[in-house]
């Protein structure tokens, strides 16, 4: 059946046969619109033109029975039952688009949002490291001016220790030289 509709226009060969098979079970009985194709695409082998061969097909269903209204509401039926297969294809494909690719879309978001709080979290680090950086050199300097005032107090009081035991020492040889 699937000759029927463009074997050679480059269409999907899987859709081709899904529609086909959905074709076939919705024949109706007795000569109607897919018979008719058949009869027309039979007749364009022959090499007959589009109008000839519709003609000629129409003209042999008429011998069978075959009126135009009952072959366009025949057309219109396999037009439906395809529609039905195309809307239940939407269905299903929107449901494997939901899964698969609603699926990665949320995994996307979901990796996207942790790298956005992991860089707030590094940028907090950061800032983090900076303060700490900061007050480590502000620390250093203050111990670096209270060790050379500590140093330089230490420095004044042995200076001032030793000039005053100096003198003591002076006073006592002095008070045992002279009294």
């Amino acid at each position: 059946m699937k000759y029927l509709f463009g074997e050679n226009h480059g269409l999907d060969e899987k859709s081709m046969d899904f529609l086909s098979k959905a074709l076939e079970a919705a024949n109706l009985p007795g000569f109607d619109y897919i018979e008719f194709r058949q009869a027309i695409d039979n007749l364009k082998k022959m090499n007959l033109d589009e109008s000839t061969a519709f003609k000629s097909a129409f003209a042999t269903a008429q011998t069978m029975g075959l009126t135009k209204e009952k072959l366009i509401q025949t057309a219109q039926h396999y037009k439906s039952v395809i529609q039905k297969e195309k809307e239940q294809f939407d269905v299903a494909s929107q449901k494997q688009q939901d899964l698969k690719i609603g699926a990665n879309l949320r995994e996307t978001n979901e990796l996207q949002q942790r790298v956005k709080d992991n860089d707030a979290k590094i940028l907090q680090l950061q800032n983090e490291i900076e303060s700490a950086r900061t007050r480590i050199r502000a620390l250093d300097f203050e111990r670096e001016q209270a060790t050379s005032k500590i140093e330089e107090a230490k420095s004044k009081f042995f200076f001032t220790h030793q000039s005053i035991a100096n003198q003591m020492e002076q006073d006592i040889a002095s008070m045992q030289k002279y009294l």
